[in-house]
């Protein structure tokens, strides 16, 4: 499987150059997904289930269809949240996930349902913008993302 990481700002993909494992598995593009030849996007359900369709579920990560003939690849992924239970009224992260970082399960997660449907011979988009992850400010997001990255290569 091939990993595209697209922004527009070069400062981000600067940032997440230095942090992501070196992999010819990797490549970086200073543009927004529509400049990538790809089978499937990576795009948070913030942006993808009115345009797409699908629904929030925690548990696992939803891969749609694009009927929309516009410009994008033919898949989205949408990355699921951490699972949670509810306590005394409220929705909390399960005990076995709270030290997973968000942006790990939810890129790990998506890598892997992305894998199980269409093999390793396809490739990802993980538009920043897209799946608000573009903060050239952070370092705990691509620092996240590159574990699981490196997790789900190795696997």
């Amino acid at each position: 499987m091939k990993i595209c990481v697209a922004s527009s700002r070069q400062s981000t993909l600067a940032l997440w150059g230095r942090l992501l494992p070196a992999s010819a598995a990797i490549w970086f593009v200073n543009g927004g997904s529509r400049s990538v030849q790809a089978d499937v996007l990576m795009m948070s359900g913030v942006w993808a289930f009115d345009r797409y369709g699908g629904r929030p579920d925690r548990e696992a990560a939803q891969i749609l269809p694009n009927t929309r003939g516009d410009g994008l690849p033919e898949w989205i992924v949408v990355p699921p949240f951490r699972p949670v239970v509810e306590r005394d009224g409220e929705f909390v992260t399960r005990e076995d996930f709270a030290e997973v970082s968000p942006a790990h399960y939810a890129v790990l997660r998506s890598l892997q349902a992305v894998r199980e449907e269409f093999g390793d011979s396809v490739t990802v988009v993980l538009d920043l913008s897209l799946l608000g992850m573009d903060d050239p400010n952070d370092e705990s997001t691509p620092a996240s993302v590159a574990q699981a990255i490196q997790e789900f290569l190795a696997g």
